[in-house]
């Protein structure tokens, strides 16, 4: 019987390896010295089950070193983990793939020998044989141990939950960057960048530096010269939302074979860093108002016996240098010591009380004895309730015991004024309704005498007797409200009636809320009354004068006439002086009258311009650094107040694209209003760099603008003071410039405080981070350099018609060779016929005029330099001129300095 069993078992082994064959001649099945080293574990079974061959991965997997050991003996039906329905389907040759927990355990006990006692994570996939003629012949397994690749899964997969809900539960959110298709994607939470966003798209929303900041650190990214970046940037999550500050991670990721991604975090950090700014915002306000107000904060140590203290001279200033009690009352007054001794006594020992003295110090700082008061309360306490910290501050109060003691002497001069105006003062007492008065001729100056109502009565003018009664029934009656009456009152000192204004208050009350004593004064109104009689002709005469004044003609006829008297009267003086002194005065004088007549002109030639749409800009780029220190040089010569102090604040070196003298027409207005309205203070000047332009502002403190008159400031003739030198057309002009430009302008401004003014304007802005200031000259400047370099002999050329303004420029280049032409075409023959190094042409002359002359000229001559010397002070004057060959343009009245300026800057 055993005979024929293994006999049928090698019968079916020959068929099955027959079968096999075949498969193997018609290419269906691989041979076994193919799978055999395959590295995934293969097992092949006959129809009804049997193992007939393994590979060695799979007997790796199951522990068994021989494959003997199971080929032929091993039966896939009978495996613990293959049950009814799973059977049928391997029988029926479906294709089956599984994945379950493979238990060597339950193996070693139901299946087969295995070397393995654990339990791995088992990976199978099931696939039926078969010939050509889609007979089942038998089963392939192709089987794995995925045990690893499922733990490192499993751990990934936790890793990555772990991560999220710790990014979610700090706000943060992550973000890659593609750096081969140029796009970001968002890989968790709400990011700035969107999904499928480029780096350009970027751009639109990030503040325009830390664009650059972000791509220099991708650079660096790429490069490999960091492993990690960090950036905080500024951008805009939202249509018209401000700048959010988002703090950003990121490194660079290679783990994609062929594929560079950057890959970073995002968190935002605006409440952090507006807390930051606030903090530090906060301390720095409370530094700066104790060190405004002179206050020192100190702490006291109980166990150490020792003084902490900030802003305090008796540690010098330094914040952790501890004052010991020897040191703090060594600084103390004599006479104080006493009192201070006990405060200090109470704190050594942890009393529970709070601390307040005043006493007298004085330190090496201090040129006198200072009045401190130094108030403090326990702040710390220990487990057991014992005492261990004082705080508190010390105030010098010197002046304000100073004020204390000019303010009895202010009350003694208050006296002697009631007295010498003739006010007095007075009480009324309810109950015991009698007046006690001082400097009153009633009770004839002694202000212990007490006064009855019908004293007051005796002395009234009859007519007035009813209201002197009616307010005195009234305060009898205890009425709580304020009285103002008038009447007329005649004593033994007084020759004539005298009228008195007399005004009450209730002063005190008792427990119910009723008045008990009034006060108030009682001021002799009569000379005031016949002065207001006086004054009423006079008043109607000046309101009469004011409204002529306000209309344009008349204002501008004074605003003209001033400066033009004060020339023509000190230029008379100036013909018959001889005193040196003298006549620099006068030319002072009569300079800054020019001046004053000049820009007048302009304000007024600007407002022409303004009222018919033509005012002219020239936009070029210029330092507005140097712009800057230009007008603080220039003002700072107009500021000859010494309790004026003047401040510039240092802005960042940039060049900017805009017209750059409307720019310090509407600086400078800034500034000279400042100078008239600050009497004593500072003035400060700046700019800074702020949406995509520039801020200009001048900050003063003087006196401010009146509530009423600020929603008009920046109207056509509005002066604070209509007294005050100027046309009132300063900030209406530089409104309608920078406006112009398409910025804005406003001010802030408290009455008695200080304003400060400001412009904004947007513009071009190149940073110069190398000190690079660009050049600033022009190309005339360049031509005259080259042509006058170490030439001190210079022939001139001047055009010009006007006998007084040829005088003018012959006095001021007295020392060169000047040969004069009254029109263009004889200018034009000088310069064809002579030897020239400059011309100095005027623009308007009889038969030629300066720019025909100068446009010929440049037809067979365009070396010389040719100066324009013009009335016309427009822009587009300048513009013509340089057009049509001139390399200079100055506006007359020509001033010295500016003429010789232009040829000993060069040279000449």
């Amino acid at each position: 019987m055993e005979q024929n069993k293994e006999y049928l078992h090698e019968s079916d082994k020959e068929c099955f390896e027959e079968k096999m064959s075949e498969l193997l001649a018609d290419q269906i099945l691989f041979p076994e010295s193919v799978y055999v080293r395959l590295p995934i574990g293969i097992e092949i079974y006959d129809k009804e089950g049997l193992l007939r061959g393994i590979n060695h991965r799979a007997l790796e997997i199951y522990g068994v070193d021989d494959a003997s050991s199971v080929v032929g003996t091993v039966n896939l039906f009978n495996s613990p983990y293959v049950d009814d329905k799973l059977r049928a389907s391997i029988k029926s040759g479906e294709e089956i793939t599984l994945e379950f927990e493979y238990d060597f355990d339950r193996i070693n006990r139901e299946y087969y020998s295995s070397r393995h006692q654990n339990t791995i994570i088992y990976e199978v996939k099931v696939v039926p044989i078969r010939n050509k003629h889609e007979a089942l012949l038998g089963h392939m397994l192709l089987t794995n141990d995925v045990t690893a690749t499922k733990e490192a899964e499993f751990r990934t997969e936790e890793s990555k939950k772990n991560l999220e809900m710790a990014m979610q539960a700090a706000n943060m959110s992550s973000w890659v960057y593609d750096l081969q298709n140029n796009v970001f994607g968002s890989l968790s939470g709400d990011t700035i960048v969107k999904e499928g966003m480029k780096l350009e798209e970027l751009k639109r929303i990030l503040h325009v530096q830390d664009y650059v900041t972000l791509t220099k650190l991708f650079d660096q990214l790429i490069e490999r010269k960091i492993e990690q970046g960090q950036i905080t940037i500024r951008a805009i999550n939202g249509q018209d939302s401000p700048y959010r500050y988002y703090e950003s991670r990121m490194r660079l990721s290679s783990e994609h074979l062929g594929k560079l991604l950057i890959i970073g975090t995002q968190l935002d950090v605006t409440e952090k860093i507006e807390m930051a700014k606030n903090t530090q915002e906060l301390i720095t306000k409370r530094e700066l108002a104790m060190k405004v107000s002179n206050i020192v904060h100190w702490d006291f140590d109980v166990s150490s016996h020792t003084f902490e203290s900030f802003n305090d001279p008796v540690n010098d200033y330094v914040s952790d240098k501890h004052i010991t009690l020897e040191e703090y009352m060594n600084v103390i007054h004599p006479e104080d010591q006493s009192i201070a001794w006990d405060a200090l006594q109470s704190m050594v020992m942890g009393k529970e009380i709070n601390i307040d003295f005043v006493c007298r110090m004085q330190t090496k700082y201090d040129d006198s004895w200072q009045y401190c008061n130094i108030i403090g309360v326990p702040f710390e306490k220990d487990d057991n309730g014992n005492v261990i910290r004082f705080t508190g501050l010390r105030q010098n109060i010197s002046k304000q015991h100073q004020l204390d003691e000019e303010l009895r002497e202010r009350n003694y001069r208050m006296e002697l004024t009631f007295k010498t105006v003739g006010m007095s003062y007075w009480v009324f007492d309810l109950d015991t309704r009698r007046f006690r008065a001082f400097n009153d001729p009633v009770n004839d100056y002694n202000s212990e005498k007490e006064i009855s109502s019908e004293d007051y009565l005796l002395v009234t003018f009859p007519n007035d007797v009813d209201i002197v009664r009616e307010n005195i029934d009234g305060m009898v009656r205890g009425i709580n409200k304020e009285f103002s009456f008038q009447y007329r009152s005649r004593t033994k000192w007084d020759q004539e009636w005298q009228t008195y204004i007399v005004t009450g208050i209730p002063a005190e009350r008792n427990k119910k809320g009723e008045v008990t004593r009034y006060t108030g004064i009682a001021y002799n109104n009569t000379k005031w009354e016949n002065m207001a009689n006086e004054l009423k002709v006079l008043k109607e005469k000046a309101e009469l004068s004011d409204r002529i004044k306000s209309a344009f003609l008349a204002n501008m006829s004074h605003e003209i006439r001033t400066p033009l008297n004060a020339i023509v009267g000190f230029s008379e003086l100036l013909v018959d002086c001889d005193d040196p002194n003298d006549k620099k005065e006068y030319m002072d004088i009569i300079e800054f009258n020019n001046e004053l007549l000049l820009r007048l002109i302009n304000d007024i030639l600007d407002l022409s311009k303004i009222e018919s749409g033509v005012l002219e800009r020239k936009r070029e780029k210029f330092n507005l650094r140097r712009v800057c220190g230009e007008l603080c040089i220039t003002i700072q010569q107009k500021i000859t107040n010494p309790d004026v102090e003047f401040r510039a604040a240092s802005g960042p070196d940039c060049q900017v694209f805009l017209d750059p003298n409307r720019l310090k027409q509407v600086w400078m207005n800034f500034l000279t209003n400042a100078v008239k309205c600050t009497n004593a203070g500072y003035i400060r000047m700046g700019y800074s760099i702020e949406r995509g332009g520039i801020r200009i502002y001048v900050e003063d403190s003087g006196v401010g603008i009146p509530y009423e008159l600020q929603d008009r400031i920046f109207g056509r003739f509005q002066k604070l003071n209509d007294f005050a030198q100027g046309t009132g057309l300063g900030l209406a002009i530089s409104k309608a410039i920078v406006e112009g430009a398409k910025g804005e302008i406003g001010f802030n401004s408290e009455p008695g405080v200080g304003a400060t003014f400001w412009a904004w304007i947007p513009c071009e802005i190149e940073m110069l981070d190398n000190g690079d200031e660009g050049d600033s000259s022009s190309s005339s400047q360049l031509v005259f350099r080259d042509i006058i370099e170490n030439e001190k002999d210079l022939n001139i050329l001047i055009a010009e018609d006007n006998d007084s303004n040829y005088m003018l420029v012959k006095s001021i280049l007295k020392d060169y060779h000047l040969n004069r032409v009254c029109n263009g075409i004889d200018a034009i023959r000088n310069v064809l016929g002579g030897k020239y190094d400059f011309v100095i042409m005027d623009m308007k002359m009889p038969i030629m005029g300066g720019l025909e002359a100068t446009r010929k000229i440049r037809e067979f001559n365009s070396g010389i330099p040719i100066i324009a010397l013009t009335a016309n002070a427009f822009d587009s004057d300048r513009v013509s001129a340089m057009e049509a060959g001139c390399n200079a343009f100055l506006t007359k009245p020509v001033k010295k300095h500016q003429l010789l300026d232009l040829f000993a800057r060069y040279g000449g």
